[in-house]
């Protein structure tokens, strides 16, 4: 089948398409159009069920994934030949539209809300966050040890 990542940009697309054409139907003014364009492209199109097998969804879901690196790939400064496992939260989050979202959404419409400021976005949808760190110990190269708190994922969820 076709994978999430492949479908998602089409289906992206594809909304804003159809929202363009219902924006030059003038059923809003100018000012809201452009305020509910730019709402649509932070919060994507409509969700849509799609077909996928069980393993992509498990391997694509939110969670815990791990790597071994060594201490100064980490990029904080330790001089560490130390190989070390780092564990971080990636995965997709399932969007549901919830009321804050539909009121969000009519405000926008109706110009209740002022404008963004220029380069700032209304981000509306959940994202793949660790929610408990741990620490990390190592020993670096003058066989000196280190403790970095809260630096590897423990735990991760869908946040927001």
């Amino acid at each position: 089948g076709i994978s999430c990542q492949a479908l998602c940009p089409l289906l992206f697309l594809f909304s804003v398409q159809i929202t363009r054409r219902w924006m030059l139907s003038k059923v809003f003014s100018d000012k809201q159009a452009l305020i509910f364009f730019q709402f649509v492209q932070v919060i994507g199109p409509s969700p849509v069920p799609m077909v996928r097998s069980r393993r992509s969804t498990l391997d694509s879901q939110c969670s815990l994934r791990s790597i071994l690196l060594q201490v100064r790939d980490l990029g904080l400064g330790y001089d560490s030949d130390e190989t070390v496992l780092f564990k971080y939260c990636s995965g997709m989050c399932p969007h549901a539209r919830s009321n804050h979202d539909l009121t969000l959404t009519n405000l926008l419409m109706s110009g209740l809300l002022p404008q963004p400021a220029p380069g700032e976005l209304w981000h509306n949808t959940p994202c793949c966050r660790p929610t408990h760190h741990e620490d990390m110990a190592f020993l670096d190269n003058s066989h000196r040890w280190h403790k970095v708190e809260k630096l590897s994922a423990a735990d991760c969820s869908c946040v927001g």
